[in-house]
């Protein structure tokens, strides 16, 4: 069930990835933000308030409002997390703070079945599996059909790039810039040198490495910049931003009412 061999299929023939947050646990938002067109949609389970079960509910609106990928960030690199985020069904898996090579291989175990990993298996029982199904080719892909994104948010990780950078199982690094910012105490001050050096160092450490590059695009670095820049995949909008964007401009466009 899931698809994320098309994700991988898509950007080996250079097709580059644009993506949508949708944070809201709302299914109708889920649904409309998959109707217009964003190639993914990233379930945010760090910073949004989701669960286990709204997680499959939002995937079910992706699949209801186009042909997206649907995909989920974690909050944790914990195997029984992953596990249960897996079972769901989920086209790709995005892991925050994955400082070292050996944690990058805990996030790999995690998602793959025995003899390649760590992951607990019940065909019979999850949606992944379409409840049974697709028994045989869930037991036969021992979870490679699931697109593996980790994060580099912080100084310590861009230091261990190299390493990391030779783990195999990861599809594509993903740069949290705000969380990288805040690693050197620059959260509020990201225009200057320092963070922009270390957003740049790595950079070019994730693409001198031959791996996809991610990100998240930001007022000054839009996505058709940092597509431009070798980003391969940068997610562009939520949709409670869009949501409290567009209110509040309706709102100031009618101040002198």
């Amino acid at each position: 069930m899931p698809r994320g061999g098309k994700m991988r299929d898509a950007l080996k023939d250079g097709r580059k990835q644009l993506g949508g947050w949708v944070n809201m646990e709302s299914l109708i938002a889920t649904e409309i933000m998959a109707g217009a067109g964003f190639d993914i949609l990233m379930i945010d389970q760090e910073h949004g308030p989701g669960d286990f079960l709204s997680a499959i509910g939002q995937q079910q609106a992706i699949r209801a409002g186009g042909p997206c990928g649907a995909c989920l960030r974690v909050y944790a690199n914990d195997i029984n997390v992953i596990k249960k985020t897996l079972d769901s069904g989920i086209d790709g898996l995005m892991v925050p703070m994955v400082e070292t090579a050996e944690a990058a291989a805990d996030v790999v175990a995690a998602c793959l079945m025995p003899p390649l990993g760590l992951r607990g298996v019940a065909p019979g029982n999850v949606r992944a599996a379409r409840y049974g199904y697709e028994k045989d080719h869930f037991i036969a892909t021992k979870g490679q059909d699931v697109f593996i994104m980790t994060q580099v948010e912080t100084a310590t990780t861009v230091e261990n790039l190299k390493a990391i950078n030779k783990l195999g199982g990861i599809d594509i690094l993903f740069i949290g810039r705000n969380d990288l910012a805040s690693s050197i105490g620059r959260l509020d001050d990201q225009d200057s040198s320092e963070p922009r050096e270390l957003l740049a160092e790595a950079e070019r450490k994730i693409k001198e490495s031959g791996r996809w590059l991610g990100g998240i695009s930001a007022h000054g670095d839009s996505a058709a910049v940092m597509f431009e820049r070798g980003y391969d995949m940068v997610i562009a909008a939520a949709d409670h931003t869009l949501l409290h964007d567009g209110a509040g401009s309706l709102v100031r466009s009618l101040a002198d009412r």
